[in-house]
């Protein structure tokens, strides 16, 4: 009988005898095989239904060994998809060249699908090994939220710690723009994630909704250890997942797909530390009733702004922000997470060896004027992740910081 389990990443040292995996763990604990067997063929089966419900024109496996559904675009909405705003050339650092992160897995000569239809990533389901409910898998997890008090820019997880090293600034904005340099980092268990990404961000507590891209590396989502580009909306301040309400890439009804070369949970290239960098270039904006994401030379698709609400973010935003956040579950091991953040490298590492993001913008006004980033600087635990910003917009990467840690502590 299939159940979930808690995995010890197997690229950390050796484990004490019997500490491998774990059971059930965490709200939903109990000490039943069948009803933890149940759980698990829940959110199997939820999966396989999403897939029966594609218009499946032709299926492709990318040179990253990603498999895709190509379905034709226009069967994603009632009537044509919505037309994504114009693309603008975005700018380079010579001194310090990077590669794109996206395109440098999703290769020039993969098969591509049939004319008009569109990737849409599908998952073996037989590698996914969540322990919990279906709304904990679904959630921003892995378990859902609690509402907070509205001065606390991110809700904490029951009976588990989100640890952050990001930027915030409160403002007025219609989406936001730069580049997330883009590593794998040691996650040292399966239910737990590393990532970097950015949040476009209006209300607080109960009210709070979000929209947020970003590279991650969680194995209970995605059934392996690699960095994945990844998409994530929450109309409800992450407390409840679903259908137009909110949850990870197309897991979750909401998302639109449009461009063809990127898609929601595709594998990443990752840096290789004093070697090649790569970034991944991401921008978010408000375009005609739509919150539209690009991935770097494309617009990757939008989110319906009909999603939000009034006081959300169907019109406008009011926060920018981006940084790293790991996930640490306390129910499953007494001692702090070593899941990395970033590079796994403090800031102070600088080019080549710790993580970074820059040219951070976030859009000022309908008309598209972009304006740098001046974030305020946030860190749970300087000793385990931190962060060292430069917003005076000075140098070839403007509003930019590096980011990042090795946990542990």
């Amino acid at each position: 009988m299939d159940i979930g389990v808690i995995e010890r990443n197997p690229a950390a040292k050796p484990a004490k005898a019997g500490s491998g995996q774990f059971g059930l763990a965490g709200p939903e604990a109990d000490d039943d095989p069948t009803a933890a067997a149940e759980r698990l063929e829940e959110i199997r089966q939820y999966h396989l239904d999403v897939y029966a419900k594609r218009d499946v024109i032709t299926q492709t496996t990318t040179a990253a060994g990603d498999h895709v559904d190509w379905v034709p675009a226009g069967s994603q909405t009632d009537g044509a998809p919505a037309k994504p705003p114009p693309l603008e050339e975005t700018g380079h650092d010579p001194e310090r060249p990077a590669v794109p992160a996206a395109r440098g897995l999703f290769a020039l000569d993969d098969e591509q699908g049939p004319p008009e239809c569109v990737p849409v990533l599908r998952k073996d389901v037989d590698k996914l090994r969540p322990v919990g409910t279906l709304q904990d898998y679904l959630a921003k997890g892995p378990y859902r939220r609690e509402f907070t008090p509205p001065d606390n820019p991110h809700p904490p997880a029951i009976g588990a710690d989100h640890k952050y090293a990001h930027a915030y600034q409160f403002v007025n904005n219609y989406g936001t723009e730069g580049y997330i340099n883009t590593w794998k980092p040691y996650v040292q268990w399966s239910n737990e994630f590393s990532l970097g990404q950015l949040w476009t961000v209006r209300g607080s507590g109960a009210a709070l909704q979000t929209l947020e891209v970003g590279a991650q590396t969680y194995k209970d989502i995605y059934g392996d250890w690699e960095p994945h580009l990844f998409i994530y909306y929450t109309t409800n301040a992450y407390s409840q997942s679903g259908d137009n309400l909110g949850g990870y890439n197309t897991d979750v009804k909401g998302w639109v797909q449009i461009g063809t070369s990127s898609f929601p949970g595709m594998r990443v290239a990752e840096s290789v530390a004093g070697g090649d960098q790569y970034d991944l270039l991401i921008k978010v904006q408000l375009y005609q009733g739509n919150w539209w994401v690009r991935i770097g030379g494309e617009w990757m698709g939008y989110y319906p702004a009909s999603l939000y609400n009034d006081t959300g973010l169907r019109s406008m935003a009011d926060r920018v922000d981006w940084g790293g956040e790991i996930v640490d579950d306390a129910d499953s091991h007494p001692e702090p997470t070593s899941t990395r953040m970033g590079s796994g490298a403090f800031p102070a590492a600088g080019w080549g060896n710790a993580a970074y993001m820059r040219n951070l913008q976030y859009q000022s006004d309908e008309g598209g004027t972009m304006t740098g980033l001046q974030g305020v600087p946030q860190v749970t635990n300087a000793a385990a992740y931190d962060i060292t910003t430069d917003f005076t917009g000075t140098t070839g990467w403007g509003s930019n910081f590096y980011w990042g840690g090795p946990g542990g502590v």
